[in-house]
């Protein structure tokens, strides 16, 4: 559900910040964990300055990208081993060209786990931990980049990016600016994640929600719902959480692209308890018991050319 930010004026910083000095071994190499999120509530309001406004309670999955700093003799480098993405349209290569500084001679090479257009937030959690690495390798040169200018380099690069400063579980509010943590242990729910061969693009997304409805406030309601859903979790409250569950996206993607609906019903018939569509698509989360039950759910479903799938866990740490 990212949408692409210009910085804010200096002062304007999410409600909850991982200072960079969080990453305490800045010595190359360095190797940070990029998580995938799941959206367990996403409610789209008006546009906002050009910006859609939102409301989302959303969960740490431990399926992650890896993001490798390297010292590099060819100045500041960003690879993806993901050949289709070019290097300065990388996320983290935005998120890195904002800082506005003289950046290191290091090679942040991602190695790509989560999938591209699957509401996972890969891209953005890259970008994150992108500019955690970088504020803590610049930090070991006495060089300490203020908290400002971070917040402002992760809003460019993407609304999500802020987002993945704080981990666990939290609330994401306003344009994908104001984030709020609920820390507690994840439930030991499995998870199964099952991306049809069809791609979903959030400009068009949001493109198609905007033509299919009119935009509501995201009023206390709203709020209410998404900070519920966070307790109901953070309780182990299974059935409470699925009642709870709700992505606006999801009717106009299940329209556009049928196959993410029948993502849907072939979860159920291998025993989801409850699905959810990912952010705005195309990906489809299944929940299940455990992890036990999840990867034996995946052993019965077949697969179509061109479809991922996964099972995993919510980030326990």
């Amino acid at each position: 559900m990212d949408q692409r930010l210009e910085p804010r004026a200096a002062g304007h910083t999410t409600d909850v910040w991982v200072q960079p000095n969080a990453v305490t071994n800045a010595a190359l190499p360095l190797t940070l964990a990029a998580h995938a999120k799941l959206n367990l509530r996403l409610e789209v309001g008006p546009l906002a300055g050009g910006l859609h406004t939102v409301i989302s309670a959303l969960a740490a999955l431990d399926l992650a990208d890896s993001v490798r700093f390297e010292w590099s003799p060819h100045g500041f480098r960003v690879a993806c081993d993901l050949v289709d993405v070019a290097e300065k349209d990388n996320t983290a290569w935005r998120a890195a060209q904002a800082l506005d500084v003289r950046l290191p001679s290091v090679r942040v090479g991602i190695h790509k786990r989560i999938p591209a257009q699957a509401g996972l937030g890969g891209g953005s959690s890259d970008a994150a931990a992108a500019l955690q690495g970088l504020a803590a390798i610049l930090a070991s040169d006495g060089i300490v980049l203020e908290p400002e200018r971070i917040a402002a380099a992760a809003l460019h690069a993407g609304s999500d990016v802020p987002s993945f400063f704080t981990v666990g579980t939290r609330v994401i509010a306003g344009v994908g600016d104001v984030v709020t943590a609920h820390p507690c242990k994840a439930p030991a729910w499995g998870i199964v994640l099952l991306r049809p061969a069809v791609a979903s693009s959030t400009a068009e997304a949001y493109a198609l929600l905007d033509q299919a409805r009119v935009p509501h406030e995201l009023g206390r309601r709203a709020n209410a719902d998404a900070n519920a859903i966070c307790d109901a979790f953070c309780h182990g409250d299974f059935e409470l959480t699925a009642a709870l569950l709700h992505n606006d996206f999801t009717p106009v993607i299940e329209a556009a692209l049928p196959a993410v609906a029948q993502a849907h019903e072939r979860l159920r018939r291998v025993g989801a308890r409850a699905t959810i569509l990912c952010g705005s698509g195309s990906c489809v989360a299944g929940f299940f018991a455990d992890i036990i039950a999840a990867q034996a759910a995946i052993g019965r479903i077949s697969l179509d050319h061109g479809e991922w799938i996964r099972a995993t866990t919510f980030a326990r740490d």
